[in-house]
């Protein structure tokens, strides 16, 4: 997309960028992409684009999950956490430190003639095969993407509720609800209640869609709920392949 669509995309949709980036596309072409416009900030296009191109196969609910286009796609989701201060730190620098643990395991892969850790399904296969999971705890693909994967629950659910909840539940009671119903059963006490406290001072409803919507969010609304549902597929397809392999309790 050139630089000059990209500067009109007002009066674009998410399926019109999406028909103008054939899903073919590499990963460093959509890094590229990303990189050469001007803002750092979060922008529903550019989340779209790279987790799409991580769906390899869209109509099959097993779907190949690129890795690669996986990290693209979590890099650009996590640029929303900046615009909600420092209460989201604890989910950030965690998710970053387990990005590069996944990018490590990336790179390393291209040097290779075999690639075991081109999609999601082939490192855990290739860990399980290997049996690296048991006999290396503590940095392994597989339990590095759990914690990622349980992280994206709660960030679909907290974007989801921002649209769907009435207008007359403000930011802190939809942030706890969704954080009780995921992310807070792998949290002890402590980060729980301090959580539970920095959610106090979350931007408003308003601001967030300031952020999500930039001003148009009676036009962009129904491409945002497909935004979402786009994420949440690829959640089930990393989901239903954890259990099929029993690691959904990893700890």
């Amino acid at each position: 997309m050139s630089k000059e669509s990209r500067n009109s995309r007002s009066g674009s949709t998410l399926a019109d960028s999406l028909a103008e980036k054939p899903r073919e596309r590499r990963s460093a072409d959509i890094s590229e992409s990303v990189n050469r416009t001007n803002s750092n900030g979060f922008d529903v296009h550019r989340v779209y684009e790279t987790f799409t191109i991580a769906l390899r196969q869209p109509e099959n609910p097993k779907s190949p999950i690129g890795t690669q286009d996986y990290i693209n796609g979590y890099r650009e989701l996590l640029k929303f956490f900046d615009q909600l201060g420092r209460v989201f730190r604890f989910v950030k620098d965690d998710v970053v430190d387990k990005l590069n643990i996944l990018q490590t395991f990336a790179d390393k892969d291209q040097k290779n003639a075999i690639k075991h850790f081109e999609t999601i399904q082939s490192a855990i296969d290739y860990e399980t095969e290997q049996n690296l999971i048991k006999t290396n705890p503590e940095r392994n693909f597989a339990r590095t993407l759990l914690r990622l994967h349980r992280a994206l629950l709660f960030i679909i659910q907290f974007l989801q509720a921002l649209s769907e909840r009435p207008t007359s539940e403000n930011t802190t009671t939809i942030a706890t609800s969704c954080y009780d119903a995921t992310l807070y059963h792998h949290h002890g006490f402590l980060v729980r209640s301090s959580v539970r406290v920095g959610f106090r001072i979350l931007p408003s409803r308003k601001q967030l869609d300031d952020v999500i919507f930039h001003g148009q969010k009676s036009d962009l609304l129904s491409q945002y709920d497909h935004f979402i549902q786009t994420i949440k597929q690829i959640y089930d397809v990393v989901e239903g392949y954890y259990a099929e392999k029993k690691y959904l309790q990893l700890p």
